[in-house]
């Protein structure tokens, strides 16, 4: 259970409490949500070395806000940019993915009226181009 107040006030699920179904489907998409919400695109060939040094910078921007807002620890609670980015586990990476996302998009919307203020930086929005339809 999420230790935050979500908008919708439902609980965000624990992951072991998700299928295995969904679990597997989510670990197949890791990184593309965390992504999307970087580059608020639907971004396809984001650059590995850019990836990691834009995730890296986040996670800088991530420790000084829990540091500054105490309220940001109940959010985050340990989940890292680089827990996306840096772990070879899929599953483990997808994991750490459901929660950043969320904690993003609550607190984002909750404290700043935008998904992953302050923790994202918007001058990265819609740098990678946008997936193409079939």
């Amino acid at each position: 259970m999420t230790a935050y107040p979500r908008q919708d006030g439902t609980p965000l699920r624990d992951w072991a409490d998700l299928s295995p179904d969904t679990r597997e489907w989510l670990a197949e998409q890791v990184p593309h949500r965390l992504q999307r919400l970087m580059y608020e695109t639907n971004a396809v060939d984001v650059p590995a070395d850019a990836f990691a040094t834009h995730t890296a910078a986040a996670d800088q921007r991530l420790r000084k806000l829990m540091r500054d807002d105490p309220n940001a620890l109940a959010y985050f609670n340990g989940w890292t940019f680089a827990a996306v980015a840096d772990t070879t586990d899929p599953m483990r990476a997808a994991e750490a993915e459901y929660h950043l996302c969320d904690a993003l998009i609550e607190y984002g919307f909750q404290h700043h009226d935008a998904p992953g203020a302050p923790v994202l930086d918007a001058t990265l929005y819609g740098l990678y181009e946008a997936e193409r339809p079939a």
